[in-house]
């Protein structure tokens, strides 16, 4: 099975349930790494393009539930389009927009590895939890960076693997609480409970932070910074591409 088909076999099955358990798996922190990661982003776009007002606009790259994209529609002046290769989470995210009364310009199903847009159609770009589920992660930030315009922002956040004292404890969060507490929710989250640990692991010996660092430079992106959180458990990313 690829990558892509992964991500769809595992979280079509918790879409309509992802938000709740996510926040409680996470201790509580799944919202503030959203808010961390969306603080790095510009509020506006400060030239209009042909001397028209021009509407800040970011593709949110793996959208999941929308919960970053509904962040986003509620600025002023910004246009968000919200794509994710997984048609239950799209579905989810279209109900949040929805009920909260926030559309995002559009949503897209799509692989990473062919975003449907041209080259710098967005001022900024945001993924989250998407590396892990590609193949040729170089490929993506290669194409990622292609829909975003020179001087625009591009921001990631995922799961790390914590270092030092705390390792023991993610190591016990992610062998024995996610798999048992997933499985105590449903069949797939057990699934899903059972996959994140392996998988982040397995991505970082991969792709250690430097070599992402360095990955993100060689992709135009000189100036990358990155910053971990909750005790080295999430890992955010970020950077302007050259001009």
């Amino acid at each position: 099975m690829n990558p892509s088909e992964t991500a769809r076999s595992l979280f079509s099955g918790i879409a309509a349930s992802y938000d709740t358990p996510a926040q409680l798996f996470s201790f509580f922190q799944y919202r503030r790494w959203h808010r961390f990661l969306l603080q790095r982003l510009p509020t506006a776009r400060p030239e209009p393009v042909e001397g028209r007002a021009h509407a800040y606009r970011v593709l949110d790259m793996a959208t999941g539930t929308g919960a970053v994209a509904l962040r986003l529609a509620g600025r002023p002046g910004v246009s968000v389009v919200a794509a994710d290769v997984t048609r239950p989470m799209l579905a989810q995210a279209r109900l949040g927009a929805s009920r909260n009364g926030k559309y995002p310009t559009d949503f897209v199903e799509c692989t990473a590895e062919a975003v449907p847009f041209p080259d710098a159609s967005f001022d900024a770009v945001v993924f989250t939890y998407l590396l892990r589920y590609v193949s040729d992660v170089p490929a993506i930030l290669r194409e990622l960076a292609r829909v975003l315009r020179p001087g625009g922002t591009m921001a990631s956040l995922d799961f790390a693997v914590p270092r030092g004292p705390a390792y023991p404890l993610w190591r016990l969060h992610t062998d024995v609480v996610l798999p048992l507490g997933g499985a105590l929710l449903s069949p797939a989250w057990g699934r899903v409970g059972g996959f994140l640990g392996p998988s982040i692991r397995h991505f970082y010996r991969r792709w250690p932070e430097d070599r992402l660092l360095e990955l993100w430079h060689e992709t135009g992106f000189p100036d990358v910074e990155a910053k971990r959180l909750s005790l080295g458990g999430a890992l955010v990313m970020w950077a302007r591409k050259s001009p």
